[in-house]
């Protein structure tokens, strides 16, 4: 597939570029003033509009975003909320856990489609069917995990020998006195490393930064899940200065409907910048899962949406989109979605969707996966779901 978006703009090493950029064979072909569109080339015309590299969602369990919230805030620890909502004879738990594992599965790939998210770091097994062309992200394959000190079987086991293989973990993620102890814990266990990236970290002392970053660890920060759960998120003001920080929304189960709108959760606290949350969906975010840097250069892997300039300034502009205002997500340098506004092509986008009323075109079939999930489920319970209510076919 080759494309060609036209009148762009777009920001490499902070400087504001503009022009056209061509995408060929998975890859960033070309980039420059004026591109003269060539014979079977899906031509995008977007004057007014922002390209970015596509975002980097550290943190979701991909199968779990049919939930709505579940529990009664404020909750101790990840362990008293997991007590006291794991029911799986009582709904909502009972009916979403009829609908197909791997329907859950893509139903979490549309999520994170929809917000210009095109690689996520997956917090449970690895599933093929993210290897299928149709699965509309890219998912973090060279990782391991284990779910927490409380709940994980093989701790030792499952970290890898390989340092440059990242290893994911939900540690101090409560204000009790055990979520305080995790950090201790997992560094006596000898799986606090330069790869190893802990989920949340709400419950540090002093000491623990200290150890934090003479290991050299990384923190994926999920506001909105911390300040429902808890009432209370990680101290990344402070903690910014001890670890490198990537952003995640966890699931709907706790967290926000998609990253854009985790992006504001956390704009709205005092602890970090728009630019230093821009970072952590960006090249933080690669850095912490062992990735390359994610350029909008020739050579570079055409991972990247579109979307309009609401404002001038670049990364400022992120704050004020919603999903239904991206133009176009391209994965691999194939057209996942684009708003039918701007293109009709049907010959790869065949299925449409719609966000507020924003008609979008996509290769996925999101309205027979919403019939199949609405059949098992019912609907009744999936309205429950901001995000299901957001994706309208």
């Amino acid at each position: 597939m080759e494309i060609l978006l036209k009148n762009v703009r777009w920001n490499i090493n902070d400087q504001m570029l503009a022009g056209d950029i061509r995408i060929a064979r998975g890859m960033i072909d070309a980039v420059s003033d004026q591109i003269a569109p060539e014979k079977g080339e899906i031509v995008l015309e977007f004057s007014g509009h922002f390209v970015y590299p596509g975002l980097i969602n550290a943190h979701d369990h991909l199968e779990m975003n049919l939930y709505p919230r579940l529990g009664s805030p404020p909750h101790a620890s990840y362990v008293d909320w997991s007590r006291s909502i794991y029911k799986p004879d009582q709904s909502p738990v009972r009916e979403i856990e009829k609908v197909d594992k791997q329907d859950r599965l893509l139903w979490g790939g549309i999520k994170n489609l929809i917000s210009g998210v095109t690689t996520v770091a997956h917090h449970n097994p690895w599933d093929r069917t993210f290897e299928k062309d149709l699965f509309p992200v890219n998912v973090v394959k060279k990782m391991t995990w284990a779910h927490s000190l409380a709940f994980g079987k093989n701790i030792t086991s499952d970290f890898p020998k390989d340092a440059s293989t990242p290893f994911i973990i939900h540690a101090a993620e409560g204000t009790d006195a055990d979520a305080f102890e995790e950090i201790k814990k997992l560094d006596a266990l000898g799986v606090l490393k330069s790869n190893t990236v802990l989920v949340h970290g709400i419950a540090l002392h002093d000491a623990d930064l200290t150890l934090i970053k003479a290991r050299n660890a990384s923190i994926v920060w999920c506001p909105a899940s911390n300040l429902f759960m808890f009432d209370k998120t990680a101290a990344i003001k402070k903690l910014k200065d001890f670890a490198l920080i990537g952003l995640g929304t966890d699931s709907t189960m706790t967290g926000s409907p998609t990253l854009l709108h985790e992006m504001l959760v956390a704009a709205q606290t005092p602890e970090a910048t728009r630019n230093e949350i821009y970072a952590m969906v960006t090249d933080s975010g690669a850095s912490i899962l062992k990735m390359p840097r994610p350029l909008l250069a020739p050579r570079q892997p055409a991972n990247l949406f579109v979307a309009p300039a609401l404002k001038e300034n670049y990364v400022d502009n992120l704050f004020c989109i919603t999903p239904a205002d991206i133009g176009a997500t391209i994965l691999n340098g194939v057209l996942r979605s684009v708003d039918a506004s701007v293109s009709s092509e049907q010959k790869f986008c065949k299925n449409t969707f719609s966000i507020d009323g924003q008609v979008k075109r996509t290769d996925v079939p999101v309205a027979e996966l919403k019939k199949r999930i609405e059949k098992k489920a019912g609907a009744k319970i999936l309205e429950q779901n901001p995000l299901w209510r957001l994706v309208e076919v």
